[in-house]
């Protein structure tokens, strides 16, 4: 009896909906430099914003917003209908720096620590709907290395989503850039527990 009831609890616990899944992924909010024709460049500066409700893939201590950038650097415009724009080979990294605040006004603060993460963009595709400045991006963010690289299994690097939703409104840009970044990096499935009970934790209760 004893045997199935751990059976039945443990497959309850293992198929529940969220029982062993959370939402992760880092938040950010920046501001970026557009290419003004093919070949060029994008670059794109930002803090990583989450405020405690979306836990993030690897944890990050003290003020998150003040500690913590998300860079994006040397992703190359390669072609441009008009409606959709696509990208490829950018360097994508977060950084953690508690001694120098990052300043919008110096694009180098942004960079100034520690990459605890960093990978390539193997595809980035930004998309102009053409409806009251409704501009949106997507792509796909495979991470190589950073100090913290090996928190992460090498099999969970990969394929990581880069959804942004994209702004040229006067009101959220700031001085000398081109569009406003709001979005996340987001893994196929969470990187760290999320608090969730495991199987061996539930039957050292019994």
């Amino acid at each position: 009896m004893k045997n199935l009831f751990l059976t039945t609890v443990a497959l309850f616990v293992l198929s529940a909906p969220g029982a062993a899944q959370a939402q992760q992924w880092f938040d950010f909010n920046g501001q970026a430099l557009t290419p003004d024709a093919i070949g060029g460049t994008l670059e794109m500066v930002s803090t990583i914003t989450n405020d405690g409700s979306i836990e993030t893939p690897l944890p990050l201590t003290g003020s998150i917003s003040d500690r913590y950038t998300l860079v994006i650097n040397g992703l190359q415009l390669l072609s441009d209908d008009g409606t959709m724009q696509m990208y490829a080979g950018g360097t994508i990294q977060i950084i953690e720096d508690d001694t120098t605040p990052a300043d919008f006004g110096d694009m180098s603060t942004f960079s100034d620590g520690t990459v605890i993460l960093e990978g390539t963009i193997q595809q980035f595709a930004r998309i102009d709907f053409g409806v009251g400045g409704l501009v949106s991006g997507e792509g796909s963010v495979d991470w190589t290395g950073g100090s913290r690289i090996n928190e992460i299994a090498p099999a969970d690097r990969l394929a990581w989503a880069l959804v942004v939703s994209i702004s040229t409104r006067a009101s959220v840009l700031i001085d000398g850039y081109d569009e406003n970044w709001n979005g996340k990096v987001e893994p196929g499935d969470p990187i760290v527990s999320d608090g969730a009970t495991t199987w061996g934790q539930l039957k050292k209760t019994y």
